[in-house]
């Protein structure tokens, strides 16, 4: 009976040996997952506009500082108003290649587009890097030379305001201007700020919505203007540009740009991305080569204060969208 009794301890012993050893493993291979094959790194909107230039950015500084085994391959996946993207993402469960940008635009267009439409919810977010700035910006030869000039103007004729979809960031943002300046403009939608940038310096509407990354070329060569920026204070790279809050208009708007994964993805994918994300959003490369260059403000956020940010500003935007008229 006693033999049996240490053998029986024996054996428990020995399996106990063996799955803290199986355990330890398992544990080493999920820390060092990292991805075989190249990475599909959507961007939800036309080439041209900002999160063409955030996904290529992050692209390019990834590469350069050797943060990934793969290369990170920048899809445009346009239509919907981001929509067409981001379901395209939403719907490879489990595929821990595909990668997409997820800008303020991604979380209010589902709430126009009703119900079935891709959120935030059918994602795995993956970190908050950046705030973009939102802008008025006009044609060199304009005669709108200040925002006190396009509220002048807007009370004595139809002004046209171009803006990046229906219902996102451009148009909100809009609606906040035209309340506090009890104005009314005649928004004009585009694909991408791209296209806004063409239809401005082409004379088509008078003004456009738009992020320093989206006009700084055509700046840089005297062929736009920026008259006013919706951020509580200036910003360095553009001394000259007042806030609307200097001119009496309380027009503020955070757009955040940031990086989602498809849904269902293993834990250790999307700590691997999260980690990548952390460390080229503190490499030089990053600072000065995109946030410096498209002026930005950095605003890393982890995944899981990622999702609850966009969670809250979905609340916000509601609001606005209401007011629009596209939701009830």
């Amino acid at each position: 009976m006693r033999t049996r009794l240490i053998g029986n301890k024996l054996f428990q012993m020995t399996v106990v040996v063996l799955l803290v050893i199986l355990a330890s493993v398992i544990g080493g291979q999920a820390a060092e997952w990292k991805p075989s094959k190249p990475i599909e790194f959507v961007a939800p909107y036309a080439p041209g506009g900002g999160s063409d230039v955030l996904a290529r950015s992050i692209a390019s500084v990834i590469d350069a500082e050797k943060l990934s085994p793969v290369p990170l391959l920048v899809v445009n996946r346009a239509g919907g108003n981001g929509l067409v993207g981001t379901t395209a993402v939403a719907q490879q469960r489990g595929n821990p290649l595909t990668l997409l940008t997820f800008i303020s635009g991604q979380a209010s267009a589902p709430l126009v587009a009703g119900a079935g439409s891709a959120t935030f919810r059918d994602l795995t977010m993956i970190a908050l890097l950046a705030i973009d700035e939102q802008l008025i910006v006009v044609k060199t030869d304009s005669p709108l030379k200040t925002i006190e000039d396009v509220v002048a103007a807007a009370r004595q004729r139809t002004l046209t305001i171009g803006g990046t979809g229906t219902g996102q960031e451009d148009q909100m943002c809009n609606r906040i201007f035209e309340k506090t300046a009890d104005i009314k403009l005649r928004y004009v939608p585009f694909n991408s700020g791209g296209e806004c940038i063409t239809a401005v310096m082409g004379g088509h509407v008078d003004m456009i919505w738009a992020n320093p990354g989206e006009f700084i070329p055509q700046w840089e060569a005297k062929m736009v203007r920026p008259i006013a920026i919706a951020k509580e204070t200036r910003i360095p790279e553009l001394p000259d540009v007042p806030t609307f809050r200097e001119k009496g208009y309380n027009v503020t708007f955070k757009m955040f740009r940031g990086i989602s994964a498809a849904p269902g993805i293993p834990p250790e994918a999307a700590a691997f991305y999260e980690n990548m994300m952390k460390r080229m959003s503190e490499s030089p490369r990053w600072k000065e080569g995109y946030l410096k260059r498209y002026m930005l403000s950095p605003a890393w956020m982890s995944s899981n204060d990622f999702t609850q940010f966009v969670g809250q500003s979905e609340e916000l935007f509601k609001v606005i969208l209401k007011e629009l008229g596209l939701l009830k």
